[in-house]
């Protein structure tokens, strides 16, 4: 076990808690009419900024050995950003947040395979519970999915994209230190949007005088940044990617939350499962924090 398991909570806890501030600004950007590839884009420059402006990676930028599983793992998280960004544009926020919640048993059965964090009850038993938690609260049914089904499939290929890029960072990137893990990580996630946007100039020329579009747009960069410094700082320094997942998955309950008492937007016919999510989600959290 990692000795100082704190950052492993309290890191993913704070992403959380953006997650639907993130989803609101991308909503509203694309809802002025910002096309997705340019939101997606320049979000993830954004993000590199922000790492690049708060980590400090030793070594040179010629590239060796681990340096290449950490420039494969920044097309993974661009990939897993693209979709989970269609799938908030496509559907519910809540919906999208809670199916988000299903990545923790990719990253689970696979950190449980090369052992990277000891298997026990606990640590099952908060991952189903925590599965669970977030079926109740997009809904607590089948028909509630499919109802949402381009939402939670686009969500589900987040999911693999993303438990992919969670397991690899805490199991390769201590090999040559967090820092310059994350740093080449969203360098490479940074390049393809700068590709991205360069093919779609005059997208870009057409954000810069949307004055209430750019600042969505801008500040879902910023919140992603955070977000996503938040959650891979605590894969990568505290190796525990499991365990951090399962607090993560809380995105959901919040994301409910926002909705109902701050946009007011909830659905009333959900409350009960949701509610029922939310017991379960402590149950889980208690049960891995417990372990």
């Amino acid at each position: 076990m990692v000795e100082h398991p704190g950052g492993a909570v309290w890191l993913p806890l704070l992403g959380a808690a953006l997650h639907p501030l993130l989803g609101f600004c991308i909503q509203e950007g694309a809802r002025r009419g910002v096309g997705l590839t340019v939101v997606v884009a320049t979000a993830n420059l954004v993000t590199c900024l922000v790492f690049f402006a708060t980590l400090s990676p030793s070594g040179s930028w010629a590239l060796s050995g681990g340096d290449w599983w950490a420039v494969g793992n920044g097309v993974i998280f661009f990939l897993g950003q693209w979709f989970s960004t269609q799938s908030v544009k496509s559907g519910d926020l809540a919906v999208h947040s809670s199916a988000l919640g299903m990545k923790v048993v990719i990253v689970g059965m696979l950190s449980l395979m090369v052992g990277l964090e000891d298997s026990s009850w606990n640590l099952v038993g908060g991952v189903i519970l925590a599965s669970l938690a977030v079926f109740l609260v997009s809904g607590g049914s089948l028909e509630g999915w499919r109802k949402h089904r381009s939402t939670v499939l686009l969500t589900l290929l987040a999911c693999f994209f993303f438990g992919l890029n969670d397991f690899l960072t805490g199991w390769l990137s201590r090999d040559i230190g967090a820092d310059r893990w994350l740093t080449l990580m969203m360098g490479t996630s940074g390049m393809i949007s700068m590709v991205l946007l360069f093919g779609r100039r005059d997208q870009v020329q057409a954000l810069v005088g949307m004055s209430a579009a750019r600042w969505f747009v801008l500040g879902a960069g910023v919140l992603l940044g955070l977000q996503a410094l938040a959650v891979n700082l605590a894969f990568s320094r505290y190796g525990q990617p499991t365990l951090s997942n399962v607090v993560y998955s809380s995105r959901g309950l919040m994301a409910v939350a926002f909705l109902y008492w701050v946009l007011k937007r909830g659905d009333p016919s959900l409350i009960k499962e949701q509610i029922l999510g939310a017991a379960l989600m402590v149950i889980a959290l208690a049960l891995v924090l417990g372990g």
